[in-house]
């Protein structure tokens, strides 16, 4: 006997309904998210705080670097005997600038003739960092007409009023033939050459140069600056490194951007310009801003340099 058993119709199910989030739910993401938000935001501006403070101060460490540079440079090569250098304070120098040496090609007159910048063997008696021009000076070497005694041996100033070129004006031995299609520099000087000077005889060519610390009228800080009235520049001072501190007159603790000290070969300071045998020029700066770095002391930076330059040509 079969049973037949029928089953009941299903319900129709209408569409599903999706629980949204609760209130609660949602204030604990807000939370949540503004928590996390707020660490990153934390840990980038403490990130961009940390590369900022170190290329201030990269800054700041490259500048004096700069400034010791060039200022060793041009002070290093100076013959303060041969006065060189033509006015001296705490932080200031004028100088002759050196721009070029040579020989005399012959013994000079009122023109002296130098051998080309390059010559056939391979010697290089004429070289320049500036070509000479007119408003330079050069010094040339003049041993008195002795040579047996140093006694009368100086070195004679004279001014550039004409430079010019003439085609293979140096001579033998200075040249040879395959020379004679070269230029030599033919210089007009102020006025006629000492007698006594003969011909080879050691020629160096200077210009006036002037550094100290100045106060810019565009940002009203100080940089180390520099002119040249005959150059370019036209006496214009220009910054060559810097902001560094501001000048102050001598004092303990010294905290001036800049102080130069002269000493002499006894190692005692001097005020005359002849004796200097020894240069202290000490320069200090200070970051831009606020530094936050790991390792370091909050707030501004301070660094400096120090540089003891001894003048070569003291003879």
């Amino acid at each position: 006997m079969h049973v037949i058993t029928r089953r009941a119709p299903r319900a129709k199910m209408g569409p599903r309904l999706r629980r949204g989030f609760t209130l609660v739910e949602m204030l604990i993401v807000m939370v949540l998210l503004t928590i996390i938000g707020g660490s990153l935001m934390g840990l980038l501006a403490k990130q961009q705080r940390f590369y900022q403070g170190t290329a201030d101060l990269g800054d700041l460490r490259s500048q004096l670097r700069q400034a010791e540079a060039v200022v060793s440079n041009d002070l290093r090569g100076m013959s303060s005997v041969g006065s060189d250098i033509t006015a001296m304070t705490d932080s200031s120098i004028d100088f002759w600038y050196t721009i070029g040496s040579s020989i005399a090609c012959s013994a000079p007159t009122q023109t002296l003739t130098l051998p080309p910048l390059s010559l056939a063997n391979g010697s290089t008696l004429t070289t320049w960092i500036q070509p000479p021009a007119v408003g330079d000076s050069v010094y040339i070497f003049d041993d008195g007409g002795s040579t047996t005694t140093s006694l009368d041996d100086q070195w004679k100033f004279y001014r550039v009023t004409a430079v010019d070129s003439t085609l293979g004006g140096c001579l033998a031995p200075y040249t040879q033939a395959a020379d004679a299609t070269k230029y030599s520099y033919t210089i007009t000087l102020s006025v006629a050459a000492s007698g006594t000077i003969r011909a080879g005889a050691a020629v160096r060519f200077v210009r006036p140069a002037h550094y100290s610390l100045y106060q810019s009228t565009g940002d009203n800080l100080w940089y180390l600056g520099y002119t040249c009235p005959s150059c370019t520049t036209g006496g214009t001072i220009l910054p060559i490194a810097g902001p560094f501190l501001p000048y102050t007159a001598p004092a303990t603790p010294d905290t001036s951007g800049i102080r130069i000290t002269y000493f002499d070969s006894t190692n005692t300071t001097t005020a005359l310009p002849a004796s200097v045998a020894r240069i202290n020029i000490v320069l200090r700066g200070q970051t831009r801003g606020y530094l936050n770095v790991t390792g370091l002391k909050r707030g501004v930076y301070t660094d400096s340099v120090r540089m003891d330059i001894a003048v070569r040509n003291r003879s």
